[in-house]
């Protein structure tokens, strides 16, 4: 059952969409958010940049993506490494020993992640021609990293981009997704903190519907930004209504630009899960819907994404799915894989 599982799917090929569209380099990069399901972290990264295989090493998951040189385009000027493993028996000082070689420290300071405090290094070469910064940070028993390193000049200019990767660097699981509440406080939905809510219709106690956006996670040629959409409707159910019922109305109002890809039955929340291809003159799309019938009312949780984002990101949407229900996905007890 996908909703309480993990996908295990490395963002390999599935992230040359995020991160290779484009190759000049600009002075103010357009952000892209990066979602890595082995490490279930999203941050920010400049679009244009590369990515290697995600890997794991000593019981830990990493990833690293790289940003050409301000000097020599030719050349790599930047690397922005991401890990997430067990703690460690010593302290993150030792750990941060390891990360600073042979540069010295240029200052240390706190960090917040997820309401646990961890530490940020910044480091500099003795001819301040290398520079890098580092944070490490322990999360449920699992010390999670992003670790920028290359020329100081690179970093210089990529300083804003980069202050935002250790500003929006977020652990994508459902105990630290945000939570809106409706009017009346019987429906609650949970999100990751990242995509905003962009609407909201309340008819006192006949029906609600709730929009999110996520960040961009994409870039297209044109330059326009790709965005992944949640809609979440709930309505007053009809007496005897079954989460059955309720699908079999709702698909006959499909019209013919959609194709079933997949079709899942929760069982153990009793809900109804598809997956449809939709094919439109300007774009094509994967959707995702979860049907789901509780006392007196009916749920449709409604997942919108272009084909390579939506199956990045399918991890992350099983995650959210999971949150709707209350359901511990694994690697809720602290485990990163």
């Amino acid at each position: 059952m996908r909703v309480l599982g993990r996908t295990r799917v490395l963002i390999v090929a599935s992230l040359s969409l995020f991160v290779v569209a484009g190759c000049e380099l600009r002075s103010t990069p357009a952000l892209i958010t990066v979602y890595n399901p082995s490490l279930r972290v999203s941050f920010p990264l400049p679009q244009g940049w590369t990515s290697d295989a995600a890997r794991l090493q000593a019981g830990f998951h990493m990833q690293t993506f790289t940003g050409r040189s301000v000097d020599v385009p030719e050349r790599a000027g930047i690397r922005v490494q991401i890990l997430a493993g067990p703690m460690p028996s010593g302290t993150v000082d030792a750990v941060a020993e390891r990360f600073k070689g042979e540069l010295s420290v240029e200052g240390e300071q706190p960090y917040q992640l997820e309401g646990q405090e961890g530490k940020f290094w910044s480091f500099v070469s003795d001819d301040g021609e290398e520079s890098s910064r580092l944070m490490l940070t322990g999360v449920d028993d699992t010390l999670y990293g992003l670790y920028v390193h290359g020329e100081a000049r690179t970093l210089e200019a990529y300083d804003g981009a980069v202050t935002r990767m250790y500003d929006e660097f977020s652990v994508e699981r459902p105990k630290f997704f945000d939570a809106y509440e409706a009017p009346g406080g019987d429906i609650i939905i949970r999100h990751p903190r990242s995509w905003e809510r962009t609407h909201t219709a309340v008819e006192g106690g006949q029906s609600l519907f709730v929009g999110f956006r996520s960040t961009p996670l994409a870039v297209e040629a044109e330059g326009a930004t790709v965005h992944a959409t949640l809609e979440v409707t709930v309505n007053k159910a009809e007496p005897g209504t079954t989460v059955e019922s309720f699908y079999a109305a709702r698909t006959e109002l499909l019209g013919d630009t959609y194709r079933l890809v997949r079709h899942e039955v929760l069982e153990e929340v009793g809900a109804v899960s598809t997956l449809y291809s939709v094919e439109t003159q300007l774009a094509s799309y994967l959707e995702r819907t979860v049907y789901f019938v509780q006392s007196d009312k009916t749920y449709i949780y409604k997942f919108n994404a272009r084909n390579q984002v939506y199956y990045a990101i399918e991890p992350w949407i099983d995650d959210i799915v999971a949150s709707f229900f209350g359901v511990e996905t694994e690697g809720d007890d602290g485990d990163a894989s």
